[in-house]
């Protein structure tokens, strides 16, 4: 639900701003103010040596991947409407985690695929479709 609500937001927000990017500066911004004090609270003695080095250059591109994701739904929220952005971004997901299950990408552990996951994926993509064309 807060996702919906998210993409909800942002969208009314990118209309009032004029901008999809601008929506997502802000969403970003009030995310890495809310983070910080979290993280001041739980964690008020933490020190860049105290945090453990990132191994694998791919590391870095979350907060990349969560911009464009957030971006992306604030340009779409307003153009095709909340309900159709978040069930397009929810087939998007599913199938980005059945790819990186069934290949082990990313450092996770590999999970083959079934017929069963691949047959539900189709079937959510011809729910896009239908409400798309109804």
């Amino acid at each position: 639900m807060l996702s919906a609500s998210q993409t909800a937001i942002n969208g009314h927000l990118g209309v009032l701003l004029g901008s999809a990017i601008k929506s997502a500066f802000v969403n970003f911004s009030m995310g890495t103010l809310i983070l910080a004090v979290i993280v001041l609270v739980l964690h008020p003695h933490l020190t860049y040596a105290a945090t453990k080095p990132v191994h694998r250059w791919w590391m870095w591109l979350g907060g990349f991947i969560g911009a464009l994701y957030v971006l992306g739904n604030a340009y779409l929220a307003p153009t095709i409407g909340t309900g159709l952005a978040v069930v397009i971004v929810l087939v998007g997901l599913m199938t980005g985690s059945l790819l990186v299950d069934e290949f082990g990408w990313l450092g996770s552990r590999r999970n083959l695929v079934g017929w069963v996951q691949v047959a539900g994926l189709v079937v959510m993509i011809a729910g896009v479709a239908l409400i798309r064309l109804v």
